[in-house]
């Protein structure tokens, strides 16, 4: 029988209480994947893969995704959980979790507060029935393309108070924050907000999470675990490693294309990668 992947929230749990993250590392390929469930392994620490429509699409659907993670959770023995990261449709949602997803996260914070919170409240109501871990998201996250003004960055950001409200309206089980990080690269000196972060985890109890993790200072990203961050979305900086690393290798002298030629390398520079921010975020447990 195959084994089942694994929920998210009681992982998170842990990790706020003891000051460490996991590093969600973006999920397109099973031998990319299995490069990073080994580091892992070796480090005895819960393998998180978070994956989007365009990875979900990449694999050929819902099903196949959480197949390709099932498989690698038979060849390691700690937990792997796959995450729908950032889906926006109800009925998507609830194909992900019938094709085995333990975690969702639902990301309605385009809309206005009431009815974000009413979105997200029915995720949870569906995803609940099953045991899945469901993150919400409160506050907008900037995409490396948007020109902002501080005034209009800090605007977009999560409001303390009202992440209180939406913790205990919804039922979440994680929230992911608006700190001042963005999605992909950055195209302006990182401004991490701790100090509102501070006042968010003062208010709010359960596990927070950061996104846009790829380029932000890592002095910046313990300071935020200390703080109550317990997740650390990783894609952009996955798919440069991957590409500089087939870039170079093409360079070299006699270099004959094959698979293990082409990719091998790649496979050693993302375990590198992956091992690195893995310490950096649980070096409270290591």
């Amino acid at each position: 029988m195959a084994k089942e992947l694994d929920s998210l929230k009681q992982y998170l749990v842990d990790a706020r209480e003891r000051k460490y993250a996991l590093g969600g590392f973006c999920f397109w390929n099973y031998a990319y994947g299995m490069s990073i469930a080994q580091v892992a392994q070796k480090l005895n620490l819960p393998m998180l893969y978070i994956i989007g429509d365009a990875e979900v699409k990449f694999f050929g659907g819902l099903k196949n995704a959480a197949a390709a993670a099932r498989t690698v959770a038979e060849n390691v023995d700690v937990p792997v959980i796959l995450h729908a990261d950032h889906f926006k449709d109800y009925d998507e949602i609830c194909r992900a979790i019938d094709a085995g997803f333990k975690s969702v996260m639902i990301d309605a914070s385009a809309y206005p507060l009431e009815e974000n919170i009413e979105r997200t409240a029915k995720v949870v109501e569906y995803a609940h029935k099953y045991g899945v871990s469901v993150e919400g998201e409160l506050g907008r996250i900037a995409g490396s393309e948007q020109h902002l003004s501080l005034t209009e960055a800090e605007a977009m950001q999560t409001d303390p108070d009202e992440a209180a409200y939406f913790v205990e309206k919804t039922g979440v089980d994680i929230l992911a924050l608006s700190i001042g990080t963005v999605h992909g690269e950055y195209r302006f000196p990182p401004n991490i907000n701790i100090p509102r972060l501070v006042k968010i985890s003062e208010k709010v109890s359960i596990p927070l999470v950061m996104h846009g993790g790829s380029g932000t200072p890592e002095d910046k990203v313990a300071e935020a675990v200390e703080h109550g961050i317990t997740k650390l979305n990783l894609a952009t900086d996955l798919v440069k490693t991957v590409g500089k690393a087939t870039a170079k290798v093409q360079q070299q002298p006699g270099f004959g294309y094959s698979v293990a030629n082409l990719y091998a390398p790649a496979y050693v520079d993302l375990a590198n990668y992956a091992e690195h921010k893995m310490r950096l975020l649980a070096k409270n447990i290591l």
